[in-house]
């Protein structure tokens, strides 16, 4: 049952129609991406000790689950769940590098598509328009050729909601009433980000530690991304700012 009138429907498609291709594709591939962000948080808010196969789970019947007769989205559960538990001491080691893997996770999806190399432990960004690709990018064929070999995983980011989220938190314990203020108000509407980081710009002392919650958060999702991949890594993150 629709609770939108159709007045308000035609409205809707027009301003959606109103922009280019490409920044329809950007708003697709962001929405996609927060709407599983919310949905795996639901999941582990939930069960928070919830597996990764659980969650692939989780995800992969509230997008697709309907699509598939029972038989044979039964097959797919036990396939997501095969690595379940995953035997001991068969973690993959890999130099990671985590300023790559922190980038891409904080990337935007409607730009950029990145694959960390386990041979490597870099992470390969590949432009999603591909009009910047070079002679390093990796080509189409490569890029299926690496995740069926094992030796690309894709790298889902996070999506601005999760970040967002650190942000207001933060904003929650700054103990100075004028800068909590103007915080609240840089994070209300479009260019959240950007002004919250003009504002910390003028209270140097509180902007190195926003950018030292930032960091423990994002080193510690990083973590978990690789516990979930079943990677050990033999590197270290680099020294907190």
């Amino acid at each position: 049952m629709a609770d939108t009138s159709p007045e308000v429907m035609h409205r809707y498609r027009a301003m959606l129609l109103a922009r280019s291709p490409e920044e329809r594709l950007k708003m697709g591939c962001s929405m996609g991406a927060t709407t599983r962000s919310l949905l795996r948080a639901s999941v582990l808010a939930q069960d928070p000790h919830a597996s990764p196969a659980a969650v692939r789970r989780a995800l992969f019947l509230r997008f697709y689950g309907h699509e598939f007769e029972a038989a044979e989205r039964e097959r797919i559960l036990e396939r997501l769940g095969q690595d379940e538990p995953r035997p001991a001491g068969s973690a993959k080691r890999v130099p990671v590098n985590w300023d790559d893997l922190e980038m891409a996770l904080t990337s935007n999806p409607g730009e950029w598509t990145c694959y960390l190399d386990l041979k490597t432990g870099v992470v390969r960004m590949v432009p999603m328009d591909r009009l910047n690709d070079d002679d390093d990018g990796l080509s189409e064929d490569e890029i299926d050729a690496g995740l069926d070999a094992g030796r690309l995983i894709h790298v889902e980011p996070l999506g601005s909601r999760v970040e967002y989220g650190w942000m207001e938190e933060f904003t929650g314990t700054v103990g100075d009433a004028r800068l909590r203020d103007r915080l609240e108000v840089a994070l209300d509407g479009r260019g959240a980000f950007r002004r919250f980081k003009n504002v910390l710009l003028d209270f140097p002392a509180e902007r190195e530690r926003w950018f030292a919650v930032r960091d423990e958060r994002l080193r510690a999702v990083a973590r978990e991304w690789l516990a979930e991949q079943g990677i050990e890594p033999t590197t270290t993150p680099r020294a907190s700012r």
